[in-house]
């Protein structure tokens, strides 16, 4: 008798604890990414101003000057695209990115922003790959397909700059 009460005990809590885990909403991944996604943005396009403000380098100059353009216009698309999904995203994700003070305040400004910009970017590439292969909502995912190459591009782009100023 004490074999089959445990047994339904067991069995009967083992229901009662899947009911009560959340199932996730299909939604939240393509929302999550996008969150990320114009952090991300907002951050490139923040240091990059940083960067034509303090870089003694030309070519960290002409790097930073891209990441404002590309990732201004990638924000850009990011917003219409969350607007047209009816994706809502806080106002913490869109705005009020302030500049980073660990580099600000760096003795060698140019290698601070490119190792910074080489590690960023190598994460942003990994994260747009993934939801570009296994993202849920189709509109995202033909939007990081189509985002993914230039981030790949800037990866490259920072690597040979970090190489040069090795």
């Amino acid at each position: 008798m004490k074999k089959i009460t445990f047994l339904f005990l067991l069995c009967f809590g083992r229901l009662a604890v899947k009911a009560q885990i959340p199932q996730p909403d299909p939604d939240t991944t393509a929302k999550h990414f996008l969150i990320v996604a114009s952090i991300k943005n907002l951050q490139e396009v923040s240091a990059g101003e940083q960067a034509l403000q303090k870089a003694k380098q030309p070519e960290v100059r002409a790097f930073a000057q891209m990441m404002i353009q590309d990732h201004g216009q990638s924000e850009q698309q990011l917003l219409a695209l969350a607007k047209r999904r009816g994706i809502s995203l806080p106002p913490a994700a869109t705005g009020g990115i302030k500049p980073d003070r660990l580099l600000a305040g760096a003795a060698n400004f140019d290698s601070a922003y490119v190792h910074a910009m080489s590690a960023g970017h190598g994460n942003t590439v990994q994260m747009f790959g993934n939801y570009a292969t296994t993202g849920k909502d189709p509109a995202v995912r033909v939007w990081a397909q189509q985002v993914l190459p230039i981030l790949k591009m800037h990866l490259e782009h920072i690597k040979t700059i970090e190489k040069q100023l090795k």
